[in-house]
Protein backbone atom coordinates (compact mmCIF):
# COMPACT_ATOMS: atom_id res chain seq x y z
CA UNK A 1 0.00 0.00 0.00
CA UNK A 2 1.64 2.87 -0.99
CA UNK A 3 1.09 6.46 1.02
CA UNK A 4 1.17 9.76 -1.68
CA UNK A 5 1.02 13.22 -0.77
CA UNK A 6 -0.80 15.65 -3.78
CA UNK A 7 -0.59 19.52 -3.38
CA UNK A 8 -3.56 21.46 -5.04
CA UNK A 9 -5.66 17.66 -5.09
CA UNK A 10 -9.04 19.43 -3.50
CA UNK A 11 -9.98 19.82 -7.22
CA UNK A 12 -9.36 19.28 -10.69
CA UNK A 13 -6.61 16.57 -12.08
CA UNK A 14 -5.08 16.73 -8.29
CA UNK A 15 -8.81 15.23 -7.07
CA UNK A 16 -9.10 13.11 -9.66
CA UNK A 17 -5.73 11.59 -9.03
CA UNK A 18 -6.59 11.05 -5.31
CA UNK A 19 -9.64 9.36 -6.20
CA UNK A 20 -7.75 6.77 -8.46
CA UNK A 21 -4.93 6.42 -5.85
CA UNK A 22 -7.62 5.63 -3.37
CA UNK A 23 -9.12 3.01 -5.79
CA UNK A 24 -6.03 1.38 -6.03
CA UNK A 25 -6.30 0.77 -2.03
CA UNK A 26 -3.86 3.90 -1.73
CA UNK A 27 -3.70 6.06 1.28
CA UNK A 28 -3.56 9.94 0.22
CA UNK A 29 -2.90 13.16 1.86
CA UNK A 30 -4.45 15.86 0.20
CA UNK A 31 -4.49 19.31 0.27
CA UNK A 32 -5.22 22.80 -0.91
CA UNK A 33 -5.58 26.55 0.23
CA UNK A 34 -8.56 26.02 1.78
CA UNK A 35 -9.34 24.50 4.79
CA UNK A 36 -12.90 23.92 5.25
CA UNK A 37 -12.50 22.47 1.65
CA UNK A 38 -10.26 20.27 2.53
CA UNK A 39 -12.06 19.06 5.53
CA UNK A 40 -15.05 18.71 3.10
CA UNK A 41 -12.83 16.77 0.82
CA UNK A 42 -11.30 14.14 3.12
CA UNK A 43 -15.18 13.57 4.74
CA UNK A 44 -16.11 13.02 1.48
CA UNK A 45 -13.59 10.44 0.72
CA UNK A 46 -13.25 9.13 4.04
CA UNK A 47 -16.55 7.48 3.48
CA UNK A 48 -16.16 6.18 0.25
CA UNK A 49 -13.04 4.70 1.05
CA UNK A 50 -12.03 4.80 4.96
CA UNK A 51 -10.64 7.21 7.00
CA UNK A 52 -7.77 5.52 7.64
CA UNK A 53 -7.01 5.52 4.09
CA UNK A 54 -6.80 9.63 3.59
CA UNK A 55 -6.22 12.44 5.47
CA UNK A 56 -5.50 16.49 4.46
CA UNK A 57 -4.27 19.59 5.39
CA UNK A 58 -4.38 23.50 4.49
CA UNK A 59 -1.04 24.25 2.73
CA UNK A 60 0.04 27.39 0.71
CA UNK A 61 2.51 25.84 -1.14
CA UNK A 62 4.87 29.56 -1.55
CA UNK A 63 5.64 28.75 2.43
CA UNK A 64 8.29 26.88 3.31
CA UNK A 65 6.70 25.94 6.80
CA UNK A 66 3.31 24.75 5.56
CA UNK A 67 4.73 22.67 3.33
CA UNK A 68 6.70 21.01 6.25
CA UNK A 69 3.55 20.39 8.15
CA UNK A 70 2.35 18.91 5.43
CA UNK A 71 4.47 16.46 5.09
CA UNK A 72 4.91 15.81 8.96
CA UNK A 73 0.83 15.70 8.83
CA UNK A 74 1.22 12.85 6.09
CA UNK A 75 3.72 10.81 8.29
CA UNK A 76 1.86 11.40 11.30
CA UNK A 77 -1.15 10.14 9.86
CA UNK A 78 0.14 7.22 7.80
CA UNK A 79 3.69 6.44 8.97
CA UNK A 80 5.79 7.49 5.89
CA UNK A 81 5.54 8.92 2.09
CA UNK A 82 6.45 6.49 -1.02
CA UNK A 83 4.88 9.13 -3.59
CA UNK A 84 5.32 12.82 -3.39
CA UNK A 85 2.99 14.80 -6.41
CA UNK A 86 3.77 18.41 -7.00
CA UNK A 87 0.12 19.36 -8.95
CA UNK A 88 -0.64 22.80 -7.49
CA UNK A 89 -0.39 25.36 -10.09
CA UNK A 90 -2.04 28.41 -11.32
CA UNK A 91 -2.15 30.23 -14.38
CA UNK A 92 -3.01 34.10 -15.66
CA UNK A 93 -5.27 35.05 -18.38
CA UNK A 94 -4.41 34.48 -21.37
CA UNK A 95 -2.89 37.94 -22.43
CA UNK A 96 -0.05 39.77 -23.32
CA UNK A 97 2.72 40.30 -20.90
CA UNK A 98 2.28 43.83 -21.62
CA UNK A 99 -1.33 43.65 -20.27
CA UNK A 100 -0.64 41.79 -17.28
CA UNK A 101 -1.04 42.85 -13.75
CA UNK A 102 2.39 42.55 -11.67
CA UNK A 103 0.39 40.60 -9.12
CA UNK A 104 -0.99 37.82 -11.71
CA UNK A 105 2.65 37.22 -13.23
CA UNK A 106 4.12 37.28 -9.08
CA UNK A 107 1.61 34.13 -8.53
CA UNK A 108 1.95 32.26 -11.28
CA UNK A 109 5.46 32.07 -10.68
CA UNK A 110 5.89 31.79 -6.90
CA UNK A 111 3.21 29.47 -7.22
CA UNK A 112 4.42 27.30 -10.38
CA UNK A 113 8.60 27.39 -9.64
CA UNK A 114 9.03 29.09 -6.13
CA UNK A 115 6.36 26.62 -4.83
CA UNK A 116 7.22 23.93 -6.54
CA UNK A 117 11.15 24.15 -5.42
CA UNK A 118 10.58 24.86 -2.18
CA UNK A 119 8.21 21.55 -2.11
CA UNK A 120 10.78 19.85 -3.38
CA UNK A 121 12.83 20.48 -0.80
CA UNK A 122 10.66 19.27 1.94
CA UNK A 123 9.75 16.31 0.29
CA UNK A 124 13.89 15.03 -0.94
CA UNK A 125 14.89 15.99 2.89
CA UNK A 126 11.63 13.54 4.37
CA UNK A 127 12.41 11.12 1.62
CA UNK A 128 16.29 10.82 2.47
CA UNK A 129 15.66 10.29 5.68
CA UNK A 130 13.20 7.25 5.39
CA UNK A 131 15.17 5.94 2.60
CA UNK A 132 13.44 6.39 -1.00
CA UNK A 133 10.93 8.10 -2.66
CA UNK A 134 9.50 9.35 -5.84
CA UNK A 135 8.53 13.07 -6.14
CA UNK A 136 6.29 14.04 -9.39
CA UNK A 137 6.19 17.29 -10.80
CA UNK A 138 3.58 18.86 -13.33
CA UNK A 139 4.42 20.27 -16.83
CA UNK A 140 2.43 21.96 -18.87
CA UNK A 141 2.21 24.45 -21.63
CA UNK A 142 5.57 25.38 -22.67
CA UNK A 143 7.14 22.59 -20.71
CA UNK A 144 8.03 21.38 -24.34
CA UNK A 145 8.95 25.12 -26.26
CA UNK A 146 5.25 25.11 -27.59
CA UNK A 147 4.71 29.28 -27.97
CA UNK A 148 1.24 30.35 -27.57
CA UNK A 149 0.63 34.82 -27.33
CA UNK A 150 -1.09 35.28 -24.12
CA UNK A 151 0.71 32.55 -22.02
CA UNK A 152 3.96 33.62 -22.38
CA UNK A 153 4.79 33.52 -18.06
CA UNK A 154 3.13 31.01 -17.42
CA UNK A 155 4.85 28.69 -20.37
CA UNK A 156 8.08 30.07 -18.88
CA UNK A 157 6.78 28.51 -15.60
CA UNK A 158 5.94 25.24 -16.70
CA UNK A 159 9.86 25.11 -18.69
CA UNK A 160 11.10 25.52 -15.62
CA UNK A 161 9.58 22.95 -14.36
CA UNK A 162 10.84 20.32 -16.90
CA UNK A 163 14.48 21.83 -16.46
CA UNK A 164 14.60 21.76 -12.99
CA UNK A 165 13.16 17.86 -12.60
CA UNK A 166 15.53 17.20 -15.28
CA UNK A 167 18.22 18.76 -13.85
CA UNK A 168 16.93 17.67 -10.00
CA UNK A 169 17.27 13.93 -11.17
CA UNK A 170 21.22 13.85 -11.71
CA UNK A 171 21.72 15.27 -8.01
CA UNK A 172 19.46 12.78 -6.74
CA UNK A 173 21.35 9.59 -8.23
CA UNK A 174 22.73 6.73 -5.29
CA UNK A 175 20.02 8.65 -3.27
CA UNK A 176 17.58 6.21 -3.28
CA UNK A 177 15.07 9.30 -4.03
CA UNK A 178 13.80 10.17 -7.44
CA UNK A 179 12.65 12.90 -9.59
CA UNK A 180 10.16 12.46 -12.39
CA UNK A 181 7.65 14.46 -14.23
CA UNK A 182 3.94 14.20 -15.52
CA UNK A 183 2.49 14.92 -18.37
CA UNK A 184 -1.76 15.22 -18.32
CA UNK A 185 -2.02 16.89 -21.38
CA UNK A 186 -4.62 19.45 -22.22
CA UNK A 187 -7.47 18.60 -19.52
CA UNK A 188 -10.84 20.07 -19.20
CA UNK A 189 -10.72 21.26 -15.58
CA UNK A 190 -12.84 23.85 -14.15
CA UNK A 191 -10.06 26.43 -14.30
CA UNK A 192 -9.62 25.36 -18.16
CA UNK A 193 -13.23 25.87 -18.70
CA UNK A 194 -13.71 29.17 -16.99
CA UNK A 195 -11.05 30.83 -19.30
CA UNK A 196 -12.91 28.65 -22.16
CA UNK A 197 -16.09 31.28 -21.25
CA UNK A 198 -13.55 34.34 -21.45
CA UNK A 199 -12.88 33.89 -24.90
CA UNK A 200 -14.06 36.18 -27.61
CA UNK A 201 -16.55 34.32 -30.09
CA UNK A 202 -14.17 34.02 -32.99
CA UNK A 203 -10.94 32.71 -30.69
CA UNK A 204 -13.17 30.65 -29.07
CA UNK A 205 -14.37 29.29 -32.28
CA UNK A 206 -10.56 28.13 -33.25
CA UNK A 207 -10.15 27.29 -29.92
CA UNK A 208 -13.00 24.56 -29.71
CA UNK A 209 -11.68 22.91 -32.78
CA UNK A 210 -8.31 22.65 -31.16
CA UNK A 211 -9.43 21.12 -28.07
CA UNK A 212 -12.17 18.71 -29.65
CA UNK A 213 -9.44 17.24 -30.65
CA UNK A 214 -7.03 17.05 -28.28
CA UNK A 215 -8.70 17.55 -24.96
CA UNK A 216 -9.58 14.95 -22.17
CA UNK A 217 -11.88 14.93 -19.07
CA UNK A 218 -10.48 14.77 -16.05
CA UNK A 219 -12.09 11.53 -15.48
CA UNK A 220 -10.34 9.94 -18.57
CA UNK A 221 -6.90 10.88 -17.77
CA UNK A 222 -6.34 10.58 -14.13
CA UNK A 223 -7.16 6.78 -13.91
CA UNK A 224 -4.58 6.21 -16.31
CA UNK A 225 -2.00 8.55 -14.70
CA UNK A 226 -2.69 6.69 -11.49
CA UNK A 227 -1.56 3.26 -13.01
CA UNK A 228 1.82 4.70 -14.44
CA UNK A 229 2.80 6.68 -11.11
CA UNK A 230 2.15 3.16 -9.26
CA UNK A 231 3.98 0.91 -11.83
CA UNK A 232 6.60 3.04 -12.29
CA UNK A 233 10.69 1.99 -11.33
CA UNK A 234 12.53 4.41 -13.14
CA UNK A 235 13.87 8.49 -11.62
CA UNK A 236 14.07 10.70 -14.28
CA UNK A 237 10.50 9.19 -16.04
CA UNK A 238 8.17 11.38 -17.71
CA UNK A 239 4.87 9.69 -17.87
CA UNK A 240 3.17 11.70 -20.96
CA UNK A 241 -0.58 11.04 -21.34
CA UNK A 242 -0.57 12.98 -24.48
CA UNK A 243 2.89 13.13 -26.14
CA UNK A 244 3.91 14.86 -29.71
CA UNK A 245 3.10 11.62 -31.62
CA UNK A 246 -0.26 10.50 -29.62
CA UNK A 247 -1.28 14.00 -31.12
CA UNK A 248 -0.21 13.86 -34.28
CA UNK A 249 -1.87 10.77 -34.87
CA UNK A 250 -5.51 12.38 -33.32
CA UNK A 251 -5.19 15.13 -36.12
CA UNK A 252 -5.07 12.58 -38.48
CA UNK A 253 -7.83 10.43 -36.83
CA UNK A 254 -11.43 10.76 -38.27
CA UNK A 255 -12.82 9.78 -34.62
CA UNK A 256 -10.97 12.70 -32.97
CA UNK A 257 -11.22 15.54 -35.43
CA UNK A 258 -14.68 14.59 -35.51
CA UNK A 259 -15.19 14.66 -32.05
CA UNK A 260 -17.74 17.10 -30.12
CA UNK A 261 -16.09 16.71 -26.64
CA UNK A 262 -16.74 20.54 -25.64
CA UNK A 263 -20.49 19.84 -25.89
CA UNK A 264 -21.12 18.06 -22.99
CA UNK A 265 -19.75 21.46 -20.76
CA UNK A 266 -22.33 23.80 -23.02
CA UNK A 267 -19.67 25.22 -25.34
Amino acid sequence: MKTIVITGSTRGIGHGMTVEFLKRKCRVMLSGRSQELVEAEVGRLAADYGKDTVAGLACEVTSPDQLQALWDGAVAAFGTVDIWINNAGVTHPTRNVAELKPAEMKSVIDTNVTGLVYATQVALKGMTALGGGFIYNMEGHGSHDEFIAGLSVYGTTKRAVTYFTSSLQLELEGTGVNACLLSPGIVLTDFILDELRKLPPERLEITKIVYNCLADTVETVTPWLAENILANKDGGATIAWLDTQKANARFESDEYNTRDLLSQFGF
